[in-house]
């Protein structure tokens, strides 16, 4: 099982909670949209790699688990 856990280590990407929540959700359709909201990256191709990532699938965020 994966975990998110804290760390002081730099990534390639820092997000805040609400950044991850934002992209989980599929809510960065470009790299200008993450620039724009602050998305830290090491480079422009993560912050392609990142965007893409999402953007080929259309979010799925169920209300009611059965």
């Amino acid at each position: 099982m994966n975990q998110i856990v804290p760390t002081h280590a730099q990534g390639e990407v820092t997000f805040t909670r609400r950044q991850l929540a934002v992209w989980c959700a599929g809510g960065y359709r470009s790299t200008t949209s993450a620039r724009m909201a602050g998305v830290h990256v090491e480079s422009e191709k993560t912050h392609t790699t990142l965007v893409r990532s999402t953007t080929q699938f259309e979010p799925w965020l169920p209300d009611h688990v059965y």
